[in-house]
């Protein structure tokens, strides 16, 4: 058993650990926002508990034992389920803070369209990678249009949005801006990690590579899930204190 495997399966372990204490404290904390913003606990306590669901199910292929053994199918299927519901809602939890939802719906509905375009294509491009299921150039345009949608996500969100909430003139706009100014260090860097994971993958297929990568997308879950919700609570209860 080599470094590899303990870290991969105690990292797991870790944020599952972390992810349950998430969404534990999302619901106990729900009383300090105002009726307005009680929403956003509930968004932010769906975020991290369907990773709660996701690892949980996953706990299995993460066991040392299975870990050990050479040929093990990793639960590349359980991710991307997860992260296709899960990260929507973690962009809709900032339309709804910042109220864009209400005011700028085709803004909301690109961004989301985008992530959903990013999601899927990435998971083509991995498990077609990974299964050898497709000719190696679908694997590349399927990770192109899903770098692409990111890009995408990223230029709503760093050049339309500051524009809006400041056009918008919403009450508490400028905790709202330093929201956004946080959530934008997680689309840009928090996110980046994921094709990190697999871009590796393209050119090593060794099982501590493999491993890696598990690694890599641990650490990015919680993360990004906690980080990201975490940072729309504490706006959210900033804004009920303005209330």
């Amino acid at each position: 058993m080599n470094i590899f495997t303990l870290t991969t399966s105690y990292t797991f372990e870790f944020t599952l650990i972390a992810m349950l204490a998430a969404s534990a404290f999302f619901i106990l904390e729900r009383y300090k926002l105002s009726n307005e913003y009680k929403s956003i606990s509930t968004l932010a306590f769906l975020t991290t508990f369907l990773a709660v669901i996701e690892y949980y199910n996953m706990r299995e292929f993460f066991s040392l034992s299975n870990l050990d053994n050479p040929n093990i199918n990793y639960p590349t299927e359980y991710r991307y389920i997860t992260w296709f519901i899960a990260t929507p809602i973690m962009l809709y939890t900032f339309f709804v803070i910042s109220k864009i939802y209400k005011t700028n719906k085709i803004i909301v509905s690109i961004a989301l369209s985008l992530n959903f375009l990013m999601i899927v294509s990435g998971y083509f491009s991995e498990s077609s990678f990974s299964n050898s299921t497709m000719p190696l150039y679908f694997s590349y345009i399927m990770f192109i249009i899903g770098f692409g949608s990111w890009l995408g996500i990223l230029y709503i969100f760093n050049f339309i949005l500051p524009k809006v909430i400041q056009r918008n003139n919403v009450n508490g706009a400028i905790h709202i801006q330093n929201c956004l100014s946080i959530v934008n260090k997680f689309i840009v860097y928090g996110w980046a990690i994921y094709p990190l994971g697999l871009v590796i993958s393209f050119y090593d297929s060794s099982v501590e590579t493999a491993l890696t990568r598990e690694i890599i997308y641990n650490f990015g879950d919680l993360f990004n899930k906690v980080g990201f919700s975490l940072t729309c609570f504490l706006c959210a209860a900033r804004l009920s204190r303005n209330t």
